[in-house]
Order: structure tokens, then sequence, then C-alpha cells
């Protein structure tokens, strides 16, 4: 059997609603293993917000902040940060409009400001715990992705001004915020690379709208049955829902389990 490169995204992908892994799920981590096929995750979080995942999958390889930085057995084999210029022009946009930030670097998650109950229930919704305050953390430290708190109707403000980012919206109330060259595929990319594997024998499974690049490019590109509508459309195949064993099902018709 050909060994492949699997990535997995986070929440909707390996975690269920309740923020969660399915047994079915474990189970299928550990035949996959068992086979010497190599698991990664693919995420928009940073390192530092991964830790409980890694721990219960005991994968330790991953593609974070949405591919701008890359680890495999513990060393870093890719950064891309983004542009500090343009953060300074999109934060100071972002104070006119009373749009709150928060700054993701390679050690820790900064706000620029003391508290928003819009970052409290967005990041909250992924169990993460409001940053702290430091006024202009980011001219500072490498920032590898940042968070911009809005709702959509806030979108047009910020889209097509920046040429060197772009934004994925994962919440009602936030946007992520990357560099243009920048996606998940990107970061497998260089892990395929490094690894030389080929990308027919890249898969790759998530469910949203961060996921659509990877999705695209992996040699098997896999959508969960509770993902968003396009994505499902420029998937190669849908598994189900991640509540009804869609990890153990899209592996199950691979047949590499």
């Amino acid at each position: 059997m050909t060994q492949k490169l699997i990535f997995f995204d986070i929440d909707g992908t390996l975690y269920d609603r309740q923020h969660h892994i399915p047994e079915t799920t474990h189970a299928t981590i550990r035949q996959l293993k068992g086979a010497g096929h190599t698991l990664a995750i693919a995420t928009g979080r940073a390192p530092y917000n991964m830790q409980q995942v890694m721990a219960d999958t005991e994968i330790p390889n991953f593609v974070a902040y949405n591919g701008q930085y890359v680890v495999y057995n513990s060393e870093v084999i890719y950064r891309n940060p983004l542009d500090t210029q343009t953060l300074t022009k999109l934060e100071k946009l972002a104070r006119e409009h009373d749009h709150p930030m928060v700054f993701l670097g390679e050690k820790e998650a900064v706000s620029n400001i003391e508290h928003h109950d819009h970052i409290t229930e967005s990041m909250g919704s992924i169990k993460l715990n409001h940053p702290r305050f430091e006024d202009d953390y980011f001219k500072n430290h490498d920032i590898f992705q940042a968070l911009l708190f809005h709702d959509s109707e806030a979108d047009e403000v910020y889209n097509n001004q920046y040429p060197l980012i772009k934004f994925y919206r994962w919440h009602e109330f936030s946007r992520d915020v990357v560099p243009s060259n920048g996606s998940k595929a990107e970061g497998i990319k260089k892990f395929a690379e490094k690894l030389g594997f080929s990308q027919e024998d890249v898969i790759a499974l998530g469910d949203g709208n961060n996921d659509f690049e990877m999705i695209e490019w992996a040699g098997t590109g896999i959508a969960m049955g509770n993902a968003v509508e396009g994505l499902k459309q420029g998937a190669d195949f849908v598994t189900t829902d991640v509540e009804d064993n869609g990890i153990q099902n899209a592996f199950k018709k691979l047949g590499l389990i």
C-alpha cells in the first residue's frame, strides 16, 4: 500500500460540536498510524492553542495559522509572517471603526484592547480565553495571523484594500487575517516537499471557509458532512457528519482502514 500524508482540520473535523474527538475518530487515527501513514493537523489555530488536541491524538506534526507556520517532528520547517506595514494600516482602520483585533505571535496571542464582547464570544466558541492586552505588540513581533472582530456587514470596509493580506470568516463576529500568498495548501506543500510526498498521495479533510485551498490542492480532498456548502462542491467526495463517524467513514471509503 502506498503511504499517504494525511491532514486533519480541527474544529468540525477532529472535534465535534462539543469539542470532543469521537471514539471512532480515535480508532481511525490509531489504524492509520499503525499502517505507516504520516498524520498532521492543518488549522487556523496557533501552536499554543493546539496542545490539547495534539495530546489527545498524539499527532506531533502541524500546519498552523492557516498555513503560515509548519512543524514536523518538533522542527519548524516554514514561517510566513504578515507584513508589519500592512498590519499597521489595517489596525489603524479597525480602530477608526471600533473593531478590535488580536495578533497571533509565535509564542502568544495579544489583544489591542483590554476587553471586548466579540473577542470573548468568538474565541470562547472554540474554548479559548480573551488574550491579554498590549498596545502595538504587532509592531515588535512576527505575527503569523491576526483576528479582526466585526460582523459581515462591515466586510466591505476591509475587502480588496490590502494586496498583501486576505480574510477568512470563521465566526459571526470574527475573520482571520493571513498573508495573501498563504493558505493551508501552501503550508501543506512545504510539508510534502520536506518529506518527499507527491501531491497525489496527500489527503486533506476539512469543513470550513479556510479549507477551500487545501481541499482543492490535495490529491484527495474530503469535505465533512457538516462542511460549508461550497467546500462540499469542490471536494473529491463528502463524508458523513463529524458526529456520524465522518472520519472513520472517509477512510473506509478510501480503503485505508
